[in-house]
């Protein structure tokens, strides 16, 4: 039952209009004009007649085989997104790294800005734009329409496929512009449309006479419900079934029910076959990290680094939403739906901006070499297969007293400046008249080599002979090898033969899911500079901050991984720098190597390739990746076992949840998660799943949130022109239906009415009854709101009739009414005067325990001193 437009009489706009500082709508206006989903059951013979008790086993196939066939739909469409997106994406970078090489930087920006900003403005045209396609509000991510829906607010028109389309076409081309965007959330919200469009199937009858009938008392909304929240799985995105599951459940659905998360997480697994299927095993785990003995492994303070990395990531979650959220009340504003040349001028402003920064702060930074002396000087040996089969020549399998037989390898000469082997026996023989040959020697002259009897084995690293007598060399004080880092570290030098990289460009020339794996890479500390982390930090986050929620659609997930990964990888180079190595190196390596590291040949920054005793930065940046997460979005569950699942590393599971925890709660304690905030923005009517005591005090009753117009009632008796008088002048979509004595009998919905109106001849009371819910619940207006409210959620209702003593409707109420802002404006001051009774009562309360304590422990004390003087 809709209330009139512009009930309550509230015309403020803005957060800042609520006199109790309690979350409400940016426009309320719009927010009371959005309907309810009926997701409560339905007790009505006409409509109940032709369904079964239960659902025949062709309507059981069609719900158990509809969540596969939603999560291959949505498969096929991240599939599609993430080809586009990255052809596109790479065709952009490649040809700005060619032009800053060959044309230099201003030719570069000037190609950048261009590629980008016409990705940008064909990627929100159809939002812009939206007068022409109606899809004016498919710009962002879309998650808090899909988290409005689940909650029961009608927002089906946001789940079109017309929305769902230009989501599709939009993110694609957004997410290879290289604004500060990533794809997750519109793809979430193109697989919630697949469901929404899916959930059409269990409620059309041509389907009933096919397959059978949906059980009795189902809603057509529960099936919208249903499969929009299996449709919204993000296994599509980020091939995590398990966190997209876990996602619904903690995040965005309100009305979960167990028997759903079965469904939804074959969905996601669907999506993961498909997405096995169309990109090989390696594809799933897009974010792999190093995994094996050591590369986990975490020194005992970690968890003091895990509360201080929480708390930075709740603080900096907190600061990003209310930067966000800023920028979205001054959209609309000053740059709204209905302004489409500002908003197309707003994305332009964006792409001078972004490629202003990500090659502004590339030409900043320059060149690094990508030696070993670089990348692994405090390596614990955890490192990639590409890298490691550079500083390896081969493996030999050893036998250990403790560990039994073991793989160990053989490194390159180059890697620590000696090489082991009959080539130098020569180089000694050598010695004796080449001065060259007897400072190689002399490298690996200690007191501890010559009492070896194979000493003569050992000498530096060289080529050949000849390259020897001629000086070209390497001992272990200069040694070094080159390594190539291919397409995850650019380098922006003319011919550059791939020994090199930009020390910015590895995170701001490459896509930004590369950035991320850059940034999760263990076993090379020194990958990404100090210096360059944090001026790409403070740049990324801004820029994230300000692009969410234009008119493209696009995704925080990523940015936010970005930015949480970058403070922990910085954290914990820091800490590094701090540390001294005490650790004992050489393990990873074969007995004739790791003599080296015994007998003081090599200098004490050589890398170990063993435990370190740091924490490795890439450990640092997955934490920091999910507590940021966790310090803007406020979930916990869905965040640590997402980012577990995604880079394939169960051991983080502690600190990653540990830390996330501190964010959320520290987060918490500044303001409100982003999701939800963004709801506020979006002005949609959200409930939620819990009373909200903490803003409203006890003493509400159901009187004080009563509509104040009187209910229209319909007469069981009042036949055609009863109804007529009814439905004339106003929009409520339910009205309860009485007896000849005002007691209510039941409530009828406004679709069954004007059914009823078609039908020939004389309405009756049976005809009445037989289009009505005979069974509905009522309360009485001394009944307390926050008991009202929990009945309310907890039986999925639509409406809630007030009856008087003698069961006369005194009121329909609708989700309105249990809005905490709306009953804050309703009670105005007093609310201070029930805060302050409920202060009292607790206070007295306390004082009443204090005195009674005092007083048993007085009597304990009598009679002590009773007993001692009875003695």
């Amino acid at each position: 039952a809709l209330p009139p437009a512009g009930e309550g009489g509230h015309q403020d706009h803005g957060h800042g209009g609520h006199e109790h500082h309690i979350h409400g709508p940016l426009d309320r206006n719009k927010a009371l004009q959005i309907g309810s989903l009926g997701f409560e059951p339905i007790f009505n013979d006409v409509y109940n007649d032709k369904r079964a008790f239960q659902e025949t086993k062709g309507f059981l196939f069609l719900q158990r085989s509809l969540p596969i066939v939603i999560g291959l739909l949505t498969a096929g469409a991240a599939v599609v997104v993430g080809w586009v997106s990255e052809k596109l994406g790479d065709f952009r970078t490649e040809t700005v790294k060619d032009l800053v090489a060959e044309r230099g930087w201003l030719i570069a920006w000037l190609a950048e800005f261009l590629m980008m900003v016409v990705l940008a403005l064909a990627a929100g045209f159809f939002v812009y734009c939206g007068d022409i396609s109606g899809t004016k509000t498919a710009g962002s991510s879309g998650i808090p329409q899909l988290i409005g829906l689940l909650n029961g607010c009608d927002l089906k028109g946001e789940f079109s496929v017309r929305h769902g389309l230009v989501k599709w076409f939009g993110v694609c081309l957004a997410v290879a512009s290289g604004l500060a965007v990533g794809p997750e959330g519109p793809m979430i919200f193109i697989g919630a449309s697949i469901g929404f469009l899916c959930s059409r199937l269990p409620q059309n009858p041509a389907v009933w006479r096919v397959l059978g009938t949906p059980p009795a008392t189902v809603g057509d909304d529960v099936f919208t419900r249903d499969y929009t929240s299996i449709g919204a799985d993000i296994a599509a995105a980020f091939r995590a079934p398990i966190a997209g599951t876990l996602f619904i459940v903690e995040e965005a659905s309100s009305h979960f029910k167990k028997e759903q998360m079965s469904n939804i997480f074959y969905g996601g697994l669907a999506a993961l076959e498909v997405m096995v299927i169309a990109g090989g095993a390696a594809s799933v785990l897009e974010y792999k990290v190093q995994v094996g003995p050591g590369c986990s492994e975490t020194p005992q303070w970690t968890l003091i680094f895990c509360i201080v990395l929480g708390v930075a990531c709740g603080v900096l979650g907190a600061l990003f939403n209310m930067l966000n959220i800023q920028v979205m009340v001054w959209r609309s504003k000053y740059c709204n739906a209905t302004m489409p040349k500002r908003r197309a001028f707003e994305l332009v402003l964006l792409c001078v901006l972004s490629s202003s920064a990500w090659l502004g702060t590339a030409s900043m930074f320059g060149e690094r070499q990508a030696t070993s002396a670089n990348l692994l000087s405090q390596t614990s040996g955890c490192i990639k297969d590409e890298y490691r089969n550079q500083v390896v020549t081969g493996t030999m399998v050893e036998q250990d007293k403790e560990k039994g037989l073991v793989q160990r390898y053989n490194p390159v000469p180059c890697l620590y400046g000696v090489q082991v082997g009959s080539m130098c026996h020569d180089v000694h023989q050598l010695a004796l008249t080449d001065p060259h040959a007897k400072t190689c020697i002399q490298a690996v002259n200690t007191s501890g080599m010559r009492g070896m009897k194979n000493f003569q084995d050992y000498c530096c690293s060289f080529n050949d002979l000849d390259s020897l007598k001629s000086g070209n060399f390497q001992v272990p004080a200069n040694a070094s090898c080159d390594l190539s880092l291919g397409k995850l570290a650019p380098s922006l030098v003319k011919d550059s033969d791939s020994s090199s990289y930009n020390e910015v460009g590895l995170l701001s020339m490459v896509p930004f899911k590369m950035a991320c794996q850059n940034l999760f890479d263990r076993g090379v500390p020194n990958l990404v500079t100090l210096e360059a982390m944090a001026v790409f930090l403070v740049l990324f986050f801004i820029l994230a901050a300000i692009t969410a929620g234009s008119a493209v659609p696009s995704g925080l997930l990523m940015p936010q991984m970005v930015v949480g990964g970058l403070l922990g990888r910085m954290m914990a180079v820091v800490l590094m720098n701090w540390q001294t190595n005490l650790q004992a190196g050489g393990d990873f390596w074969a007995e004739p190597y790791r003599v080296l590291f015994e007998t003081g040949v090599l200098p004490e920054n050589a890398a170990n390739f063993g435990a370190t005793g740091f924490l490795d930065p890439g450990i640092g940046a997955l934490i920091g990746a999910a507590a940021f997460l966790g310090g803007s979005g406020r979930v916990t569950l869905f965040t640590t076992v997402m980012m577990v699942e995604i880079t394939g590393d169960p051991v983080m599971i502690f600190p990653v949840g540990f830390a996330t925890i501190f964010a959320v709660l520290v987060g918490n304690a500044i303001n409100h998660g982003l999701y939800h905030s963004l709801i506020d923005v979006q002005s949609t009517p959200y409930l939620p799943d819990t009373w909200q005591s903490d803003q409203l005090p006890p003493g509400i009753v159901v009187r004080d949130m009563m509509p104040k117009n009187k209910p229209i009632e319909v007469s069981l008796n009042g036949g055609r022109a009863g109804i007529e008088a009814a439905l004339d002048g106003n929009n409520f979509t339910g009205f309860p239906l009485v007896s000849d004595r005002r007691v209510v009998v039941g409530m009828v919905e406004r679709r069954d009415l004007e059914v009823l109106l078609q039908q020939e001849g004389e309405i009756t009371a049976e005809h009445m009854k037989q289009r009505a819910n005979l069974y509905p619940v009522t309360v009485r207006e001394s009944f307390p709101l926050q008991s009202a409210y929990q009945l309310f959620k907890s039986m999925d209702m639509k409406n809630l009739v007030v009856v008087d003593d003698n069961h006369a409707p005194l009121a329909v109420m609708t989700r309105f009414a249990f809005l905490a802002w709306r009953v804050a404006d309703r009670m105005g001051d007093r609310i201070h005067e029930l805060t302050a009774l409920e202060e009292q009562r607790r206070s007295s309360l306390r004082a009443a325990r204090r005195s009674s304590s005092g007083f048993s422990s007085m009597r304990s004390q009598q009679v002590q001193e009773s007993g001692e003087h009875s003695a």
